[in-house]
């Protein structure tokens, strides 16, 4: 899935900035630097197994976490908004990825229904064709007995 690669892509992008970020800032506490760290993990545990529904939800609560870093004073505006623009190309890889997989899901659902209105016609005919044969062999039937009772 070529989405996927991407997302991940920028997603080790993104974890590599954050990380440098997190060295060398003294906006950063620790403690501070140690959480984010970890969530970006998740982000791209997450993105790596393309698990994407998850990869969002890391997405989330990674940006909650840095909102609330900045409240706090944990974190310096100028890092936060280098947070959140790395967060954003995240999520427009992640959502193009679940977008993608949607699509996918919808032609496999559409290909399958295809098939399956395919199986009911050849069905339909199947019958329709049995039972020409049998009203044939009814009129073939007919006549004979008709034959034989006027013999009688």
């Amino acid at each position: 899935m070529i989405r996927a690669a991407t997302a991940l892509t920028t997603v080790l992008l993104a974890v590599t900035l954050l990380l440098a970020g997190c060295a060398t800032s003294p906006a950063y506490t620790e403690e501070t630097a140690e959480d984010l760290q970890g969530r970006v993990l998740a982000v791209t545990e997450a993105a790596a197994s393309s698990d994407f529904p998850a990869a969002q939800v890391r997405i989330d609560e990674l940006r909650v976490a840095a909102n609330d870093a900045l409240a706090r004073g944990g974190l310096s505006d100028e890092r936060h908004a280098a947070i959140v623009s790395a967060l954003d190309l995240v999520q427009a890889d992640v959502d193009a990825a679940l977008a993608e997989e949607a699509a996918a899901e919808q032609a496999a659902a559409a290909k399958e229904a295809a098939r399956l209105a395919e199986e009911e016609r050849l069905a339909e005919e199947e019958r329709l064709a049995e039972e020409e044969r049998l009203l044939d062999e009814q009129k073939d039937d007919e006549p004979g007995k008709g034959d034989k009772d006027n013999d009688d």
